[in-house]
């Protein structure tokens, strides 16, 4: 199978789900289908594609990153608490200093997984907590301020009809796709997801590759609490929470494997809606919160069996590949 048939096949899943689940909301609510309800999914989902992006990235490597939540919130909270409010420099900053954060935040992580041997889960959920720590010490409250202008800068429109948001959403996908599939370190990024000790045969810098892989799940995730800034107009270190789990959702129904090697993020633009459909649908059908929880959770099962299958994911594998690492490390 070349390379092209199974990025078909993992794509084609994901957007008929996508594509199905819009036009049920469409027929449970005509005002669904308008314009503006759709500037405003686009402006919505932006968060959750940079960091399934940023997920994708790490799982690839046979990794997981459980600090994207804390990033953004500490990004975030930086990005209103930032000098020179209502100048130009605020704005350079806003834009430069908080991605830089998670940039290192990132890198950190990737040193001390790579260095000190230790499980990514682990490493990610405990700097998680320190990152979430420094967040709250910065902005213990919701508030903050960001130069005027730059929410509508950043939600506003091209051209007077173009969101901006939209935009946002070609662009990253389109410059982390061509990283991925045409440089050097994203064919690195596969090999070590498919089969570490041969990458390292190979001449791969793994733990180099790995580093650099953290540094940029922190870098989107930067970019995402900078860009919630912006649609919030002010800030908030718990914001991120959501984001943890979602960003796992997103990449894996996008048609990323667990196992690592196997995927891309062609789908997470499909996924990401389907996850902000979900939502919309059950409010527009007025469902109780307790329920949304469950019919949520099995649409994404179904979506997530789909993809997978299409993809030709087996779940035995990861548990396979999992028993094969431990037994090399013994």
């Amino acid at each position: 199978m070349t390379e092209k048939q199974r990025d078909l096949r993992l794509l084609i899943p994901v957007y008929a789900i996508f594509l199905l689940i819009y036009v049920g909301a469409c027929i449970i609510e005509p005002t669904f289908f308008t314009w503006g309800n759709n500037v405003n999914l686009f402006t919505r989902i932006t968060p959750l594609v940079l960091v399934g992006i940023a997920q994708t990235y790490v799982i690839l490597t046979g990794g997981i990153d459980l600090s994207i939540g804390a990033i953004i919130g500490l990004t975030n909270a930086v990005a209103v608490t930032l000098p020179f409010v209502n100048t130009p420099t605020n704005v350079v900053l806003w834009l430069l200093v908080p991605p830089f954060i998670g940039l290192l935040v990132g890198m950190i992580n990737g040193l001390i997984i790579t260095r000190g041997g230790f499980p990514p889960l682990i490493v990610t959920l405990a700097t998680s907590q320190i990152i979430t720590g420094i967040s709250l010490f910065l902005l213990s409250e919701p508030g903050g301020k960001i130069t005027r202008g730059v929410t509508k800068g950043v939600t506003g429109k091209l051209f007077g009809s173009i969101p901006i948001p939209l935009i946002l959403l070609i662009v990253f996908i389109f410059i982390f796709y061509l990283i991925l599939r045409y440089t050097s370190f994203g064919r690195s990024i596969y090999a070590i997801g498919g089969n570490e000790t041969i990458a390292l045969e190979s001449g791969i810098y793994i733990n180099r590759v790995k580093v650099w892989v953290y540094g940029v799940s922190g870098l989107l995730s930067g970019f995402a609490g900078i860009y919630l800034s912006a649609v919030m107009n002010s800030g908030d270190p718990l914001v991120g929470e959501p984001y943890i789990l979602n960003s796992i959702a997103v990449a894996v129904i996008g048609g990323t494997s667990l196992v690592g090697g196997v995927g891309g993020i062609l789908g997470i633009l499909g996924s990401a809606y389907i996850y902000q459909l979900l939502n919309n649908i059950l409010n527009l059908l007025a469902i109780s919160t307790f329920y949304q929880y469950v019919v949520k959770g099995l649409v994404l099962i179904v979506a997530l069996a789909i993809t997978s299958s299409s993809a030709g994911i087996q779940f035995s594998d990861i548990f396979r590949k999992k028993h094969v690492k431990e037994q090399v490390r013994g």
